[in-house]
């Protein structure tokens, strides 16, 4: 099993699919019976496609669909994946009015043992290391923001040392809740205003998960003035006074 991130590993997965079955099949993609699939691999090929389509999946899907290509390359031919290394980080992060400091590290297939790294980005200055700190800062404004990480990554397969490059990126998100003025629907966002779908939003003691939209609905109004946390950070109270 990989330790890729599901997406990396998936797109890992079809670049090195795309780039060894068509040899193992031995000509046997040129046969007019095979014509959608040779046009499929060719598309596997395109970076862009690629991306497009990992853009649109969930981390879930993108791992189920990793397993299910493993599976069916493995029952024609060998399956080959060409070295290959990521960085392991979350996709988001909720944060506050404070910088928040998380670890970082490194997932690998086909490398030696001692691989290290020189980082740059959103990362605590440090010497070669296969870790690093990330620091994410509170995101100013109303514009969608980013912590960008990349890695150089010097390593050996089998012997032969090379370098690989990573990177990946962090959306950064700080919480806002829009109370309606029945204090029944509260709608969950980040400062972009983009929808916090399926994330704990606490009024007062009560602790519920955010529908679709970033949407929570109430049977009876909440009381005014008790605080409003989205995945723990402080997003303001209820509107009408303290309780």
């Amino acid at each position: 099993m990989s330790g890729l991130p599901p997406r990396q590993r998936l797109g890992h997965l079809l670049r090195s699919l795309s780039k060894h079955l068509p040899d193992q099949l031995d000509g046997l993609l040129e046969n007019a019976r095979f014509k959608d699939g040779a046009a499929a691999l060719q598309r596997l090929a395109d970076p862009s496609h690629v991306e497009k389509a990992l853009s649109r999946m969930s981390p879930e899907e993108a791992g189920w669909l990793a397993d299910l290509l493993t599976g069916r390359w493995s029952w024609i031919a060998d399956v080959q994946l060409d070295p290959e290394v990521a960085i392991v980080a979350p996709e988001e992060l909720w944060i506050g009015a404070e910088p928040i400091r998380l670890p970082l590290s490194l997932a690998a297939v086909g490398l030696d043992e001692g691989l290290e790294a020189l980082w740059e980005g959103a990362v605590l200055p440090g010497p070669p290391s296969s870790k690093a700190t990330l620091l994410a800062k509170p995101p100013e404004g109303k514009a969608p923001e980013v912590a960008r990480i990349r890695a150089q990554v010097r390593a050996s397969v089998k012997g032969q040392r090379c370098v690989l490059i990573a990177q990946t990126q962090v959306a950064l998100r700080r919480p806002s809740v829009v109370v309606s003025d029945d204090r029944r629907r509260l709608l969950a966002q980040d400062q972009a205003g983009r929808p916090a779908v399926g994330c704990r939003l606490e009024i007062g003691a009560e602790v519920h998960l955010t529908g679709t939209g970033g949407l929570v609905e109430l049977e009876v109004p909440a009381p005014s003035g008790v605080l409003l946390k989205l995945e723990g950070i402080p997003a303001g109270r209820i509107p009408g006074g303290k309780p």
